[in-house]
């Protein structure tokens, strides 16, 4: 199989190299060796800064891996000396990992863009670049979108591009009213304008006339190309001033998106024009090519416009589901678990798998959980006999910042015991930066703050990384409780799991229970911590509060 890849690797005519930490290759193509007039040996286990120059690695090169190094995709065009050659090359630098864990390597692919490197300097013949914006016209278009796309496919399955077809209304009139030259600098500066709503690695060009397209490169989500539009119409509908008169300038943006819409470069700039047109039409800003996820997307964001305004407008809520322990032979709240409910005016009470993803998408996320860490702490004052959980985004959990953000909530409340605040973080997402995530266990361990492993096994699970993960509490996930009274196989198989968890000295808590048939089948197998909707659903503060007394009376 290494073979294989080997073998298809170097039929690339492409280059691509795997430079290590160390700023040395491990891996190059063939294209690459021929191309250098170098043997492969030669290259292997050298210093990047050897093969180009101190220089070139300096003030170029290394900037761009360490910031690729960081976690960050990196795509720019620049020149480089192949012995007596200069090529204009397209070069794109991806964050690799070798463990599947922390970035060990950037993989680096570049294109060889000389022809288009050449014509964009010979500016006087207007044959890449559009002479009164500055910007590459509609053959670097035909050429950079091509490029985009062959590049896509080699890549992944589901890497995507998306393609804006923008169109500026009322330059007619304004070249009417104030002239062409007032116009041509509105133009100017709307395309200025433009530049600020989009990514250094996207691009941006005059098509015709007042038409301009812009390709974004690598969208995570097929609906971030309507965010971006929705900004760039929010951006250019700013109204200039001009002699005591406002002009507006009036956007259109048709919206396509590869692979979903079609797979072929002509085709795509059809659909997102199309779109525009019909933008037009229906006085809407944007518009997709495809209709369901034009609707999904305007779903989506006005979902966020109103997440955000859940804040100022305090709708956002904690419940708290109780988990229970065996005390002499009773179960009684131990504990219980903070859960997030968004109390919408219109939709009513909201729960997690209806808002989290996108509030993770966005970034909200993180306000979300700062939120509900002072929300949590408070109750820890007024409840000093439980511990109460919460559960901590993949993000939030890695921040530099969680650490004095734990500390300034538990000062704020009044420093209440910090043993009995404990974070969870969902076993998948622990796994995807496991050297960080032991890092701040440690760091919040220190401070007496315990970290759980949440939804245990639905993940690619490994009793075997828990030996070495620095936490004491390990909660399976609700899928192993269910039809559990019910199945002899399915009560060995989880009791196999909770020896094994025990083996590493954690201990357990199963998640999911509904009835008293499982309660019975997990206290024979010496579970003594259960949660699940036969103790309690999730509950407001006040109602779980009411059962706290005589729950923990006994």
């Amino acid at each position: 199989m290494q073979n294989r890849y080997e073998y298809i690797v170097n039929l690339s005519h492409d280059f691509i190299t795997l430079i290590d930490r160390g700023y040395r290759y491990e891996l190059v193509n063939d294209s690459y060796c021929k191309t250098l007039g170098r043997e492969r040996e030669e290259i292997l286990n050298q210093s990047v800064a050897t093969v180009w120059g101190g220089q070139k690695f300096d003030t170029t090169i290394k900037p761009n891996l360490d910031r690729c190094f960081s976690g960050e995709e990196i795509h720019y065009v620049d020149s480089f000396q192949f012995g007596a050659e200069q090529r204009h090359m397209h070069v794109s630098f991806y964050p690799y990992s070798e463990d599947g864990n922390s970035i060990s390597h950037a993989l680096v692919f570049s294109h060889d863009i000389t022809r288009l490197g050449e014509a964009e300097s010979r500016l006087a013949e207007y044959e890449f670049r559009d002479p009164l914006t500055g910007l590459l016209n509609r053959r670097s278009l035909d050429v950079i979108l091509r490029t985009e796309i062959e590049h896509a496919r080699r890549t992944s399955s589901h890497d995507m591009r998306a393609v804006l077809f923008v169109s500026l209304k009322n330059f007619k009139r304004v070249n009417q009213t104030h002239g062409h030259n007032i116009g041509d600098l509105l133009l100017e500066n709307s395309v200025g304008r433009i530049k600020e709503c989009i990514r250094s690695s996207d691009y941006l060009f005059r098509f015709e006339g007042a038409n301009l397209v812009v390709i974004l490169t690598r969208i995570a989500y097929n609906t971030d190309a309507g965010i971006v539009a929705q900004k760039l119409l929010d951006t250019v509908g700013v109204p200039y001033r001009f002699r005591s008169v406002d002009i507006t300038i009036d956007c259109r943006v048709g919206i396509s998106v590869f692979p979903d819409d079609t797979d072929d470069p002509d085709r795509l700039i059809q659909c997102a024009n199309s779109a525009s047109v019909e933008a037009e039409e229906l006085g809407q800003g944007f518009l997709y090519y495809d209709r369901g996820l034009h609707q999904r997307t305007v779903t989506r964001m006005q979902l966020h416009t109103e997440l955000l305004r859940s804040f100022e407008e305090h709708q956002l809520e904690l419940y708290y589901q109780p988990i229970m322990q065996q005390r002499d032979g009773k179960l009684q709240i131990a504990g219980a678990e903070a859960l997030i409910r968004w109390r919408h005016p219109e939709r009513g009470v909201i729960g997690p798998p209806d808002f989290i993803d996108l509030a993770e998408e966005t970034g909200v996320v993180r306000a979300i959980d700062k939120w509900a860490l002072y929300k949590v702490c408070e109750k820890l004052n007024r409840w000093p006999d439980i511990w109460v959980t919460m559960n901590v985004s993949a993000g939030e959990f890695v921040d530099e910042d969680l650490i004095e953000v734990v500390q300034a909530a538990l000062r704020h409340s009044g420093d209440p015991d910090p043993r009995r605040l404990k974070l969870e973080i969902t076993e998948r997402r622990c796994m995807e930066n496991l050297t960080a995530a032991i890092g701040v266990i440690n760091r919040l361990g220190e401070l007496g703050v315990e970290v759980w492993i949440d939804d245990f096994g639905i993940g690619n699970s490994s009793l075997a990384y828990l030996k070495n993960l620095p936490v004491e509490t390990i909660k399976i996930d609700r899928e192993f409780a269910n039809g559990l009274a019910d199945s002899v196989e399915d009560q060995r198989f989880l009791h196999g799991i909770i020896e094994g968890i025990r083996a590493r000295g954690k201990q357990v808590i199963v998640e999911g229970v509904v009835d008293q048939r499982q309660v019975a089948v997990l206290t024979e197998m010496q579970c003594t911590l259960m949660q699940g909707f036969h103790f309690g659903k999730p509950m407001p503060a006040d109602e779980l509060e009411a059962l706290l007394p005589a729950a923990l009376s006994g």
